[in-house]
């Protein structure tokens, strides 16, 4: 690696159990640059985060990070909350809704590591130039475990202001994705979306993405969220020889999948809210699963990724 590669490189944070090994990066969104399992010779299980993203500190390359304070769009910048209008600032290029809350974007600090363990915090003051972030003051906590099934990742998100705050939170993992990747996961309804790409109807789920009896990933075209997740979810990799079981907590009521055309990765998100979550509660839905936090409150949860062999390839 280049001198010049290694002056700029974020400190990682290096977890080992079993099997496993997972690589953090605190200071670049908090996220997972490298989640690997030791079978026959190493499989990656998590998208691996290439040395010049981080170098650029392009989260977007990530494994995966999490998606504090809500997740998905906010219809153009915009925030409707307890009557009152707050302009956000963009922060996803030239596009024209807000993504996935700031705290991807944020260095995260070092609470507390170990060997298998490691514990991240980032504390959001709504002050200054952050309030067009997110005009609400936050702490959140991402608790990632390593054990011989898999990795454990809680999250949460607490009110430390002086008023109510809406909030979601969710988690962006990116799978590996081969011809015969299947995804697993019953839930009961999806947001149909505009040209924007905005949700404008939930409607019961078509036979194109139900998901119930396993489902090839590679011919789909879809970027949506499905509601009514019953928390559970499998991805097979019959090429290596893995498969994933994932379990969340009832907290996360919602599931994006999202294929995107021509790439090798694709995604399985849990997530709390619908995407625009906000702005529809505030014009009267009541499915939306944003939650409301008085001050001091704490919205919490879990997702277990379990990865086991097979047989196949990799066994």
């Amino acid at each position: 690696m280049p001198s010049s590669f290694m002056s700029v490189m974020p400190a990682l944070v290096a977890l080992k159990a079993g099997p496993f090994a997972l690589d953090l990066a605190p200071e670049m969104g908090g996220a997972v640059v490298g989640l690997s399992a030791d079978w026959n010779g190493g499989v990656e299980l998590l998208r691996r985060t290439p040395e010049a993203a981080l170098a650029a500190r392009d989260v977007r390359m990530a494994g995966s990070y999490a998606l504090v304070p809500y997740s998905n769009r906010m219809r153009e910048c915009t925030l409707s909350f307890a009557g009152r209008r707050y302009r956000l600032a963009p922060n996803f290029g030239g596009h024209p809704h807000s993504i996935h809350g700031n705290a991807w974007q944020k260095p995260w600090r070092v609470e507390a590591v170990d060997a298998s363990s490691a514990t991240l915090v980032l504390d959001h003051d709504a002050q200054g130039a952050s309030a067009v972030e997110w005009p609400f003051a936050y702490r959140a906590r991402q608790r990632f475990l390593l054990s011989a099934d898999g990795l454990e990742i809680a999250l949460e998100i607490a009110n430390v202001g002086n008023v109510a705050m809406p909030a979601g939170m969710g988690l962006h993992p990116f799978f590996p994705r081969g011809a015969n990747t299947r995804l697993t996961a019953r839930t009961v309804s999806v947001w149909r979306n505009d040209e924007a790409m905005m949700p404008v109807a939930l409607d019961p789920v078509p036979p194109a993405w139900n998901f119930e009896e396993g489902r090839l990933v590679a011919p789909l075209a879809v970027d949506n969220c499905f509601a009514g997740w019953d928390g559970t979810a499998a991805i097979d990799w019959p090429e290596a020889g893995v498969r994933l079981e994932m379990t969340a907590d009832p907290a996360f009521g919602h599931l994006v999948v999202f294929v995107p055309p021509g790439k090798s990765h694709f995604c399985v998100e849990p997530v709390s809210n619908c995407n625009d979550g906000m702005n529809l509660m505030a014009r009267g839905r009541t499915d939306t699963g944003v939650a409301v936090l008085a001050p001091g409150e704490v919205l919490s949860g879990r997702v277990l990724m379990a990865f086991s062999r097979t047989g196949g390839p990799a066994a």
